[in-house]
């Protein structure tokens, strides 16, 4: 579909509404539509098909007239707050124009703020193009970002309004790199139920085994759990390769190889992919029992994430770590990770917003369908 949306700025200027739009329009363009932005100032930084730069002086006459050329066959437009905030009332009146103009578009008012519920807005609202935001327009459908901002849609403008909830793009957030965030998003990484990091090196002391052998046991009774080992090479130990052949073996033989990443077979690791990965992981598993220190259990703390391993020394007696008991058998320490996520209110949190608020999510459940409404009517 070939699909518009306006709003008064778009990144590098910067702001939650531009976030919003930049990131909507790379989920529209990774779906497949043909993507136009139109906005007063910005837009450089925005990857899109055609842009539509908006004159802050022109008229509203002239805006029309420059708008109905330049939307002149595209099936849907989204109209970011400029139908609900004061901040550009001849764009709003000129939109206003429009659908009777192109009546074959779509036009959708995108609602994160409403003046007219805002005693902030009010000497706005009361003025002389208070009108154009106190009530509804009916060419327009009407959406908005929150169930709040739903009921004040419905209850100051009197019309029906839907919800599409804002969304994240984790690998953005977190500003990971392209070989990390590639490796999150084509493993399901964002999706699983647990993500733990071992940053070991592959040496038997590690027992990086005990790890694969819970995420056969994890998956045995339903725990999505993916376990990333950086395995970084170690020039001072000739027989890691070895070591590393019986592992590969194990998670081939216990048929594990969906959810266990050895990162080195990806990538070169270094201190970058190194920080990429703590920031994806939902905390540090380390099943080696035998530490001269237990570094990662101090940069896990710096990345504010929990560390799980034995209880020996001297990992437990630096700060955070949470500790079961040595030997522990590997069904249980499953269980046992279940019982211990179901504790952290901040990963049952964190993997909830990257399963259901995570773009390509928000897409499928909410955008898409809007979208193909959309199409069936045109």
């Amino acid at each position: 579909m070939k699909i518009a949306l306006v709003h008064f700025t778009a990144p590098p200027i910067h702001g939650g509404v531009e976030r919003v739009v930049d990131e909507q329009i790379r989920t529209f363009r990774a779906a497949g539509h043909n993507v136009t932005l139109a906005c007063f100032e910005g837009g450089s930084e925005v990857a899109v098909d055609s842009h539509i730069p908006l004159d802050r002086n022109a008229s509203r006459a002239e805006l029309t007239t420059y708008l109905c050329a330049a939307l002149n066959g595209v099936d849907c437009v989204l109209m970011h707050n400029v139908g609900t905030m004061p901040f550009a009332p001849e764009l709003t009146a000129a939109l206003q124009q429009l659908p009777a103009l192109l009546p074959a578009t779509r036009w959708i008012c995108w609602v994160h703020d409403l003046a007219v519920a805002s005693s902030d807005y009010a000497a706005a609202i009361q003025g002389k193009h208070g009108e154009l935001f106190s009530k509804s327009f009916s060419g327009w459908e009407y959406v908005a970002v929150s169930a709040s901002r739903q009921q004040q849609v419905e209850e100051f403008l009197h019309v029906a309004c839907d919800v599409v909830p804002n969304g994240v793009d984790p690998a953005y957030t977190l500003q990971l790199g392209p070989e990390v965030a590639a490796l999150a998003e084509s493993h399901g990484w964002w999706d699983a139920d647990l993500v733990l990091m071992n940053p070991a090196r592959l040496l038997p002391r590690k027992t990086v085994e005990v790890g694969i052998q819970v995420s056969m046991a994890a998956d045995s009774i339903g725990l999505d759990l993916r376990y990333i080992v950086t395995g970084a090479s170690d020039l001072h130990n000739g027989g890691q390769s070895v070591y590393i052949e019986h592992l590969k073996q194990l998670r081939e033989t216990l048929r594990v190889k969906h959810s266990v990443h050895f990162l080195t077979e990806s990538m070169e690791v270094g201190p970058q992919q190194l920080c990429d990965v703590y920031k994806v992981a939902d905390g540090v598993f380390l099943p080696g029992v035998r530490e001269g220190f237990g570094l990662p259990v101090l940069e896990a703390g710096v990345f504010g994430k929990p560390v799980f391993c034995p209880d020996v020394q001297p990992m437990s007696s630096l700060p955070g770590p949470i500790t079961y008991p040595a030997g522990m058998a590997v069904p249980d320490l499953a269980r046992w990770f279940i019982r211990q996520i179901k504790a952290q209110d901040t990963i049952i949190a964190r993997r909830k917003i990257l399963r259901e608020y995570r773009w390509p999510s928000i897409y499928r459940k909410h955008l898409a369908p809007l979208l193909a409404r959309a199409h069936a009517r045109n």
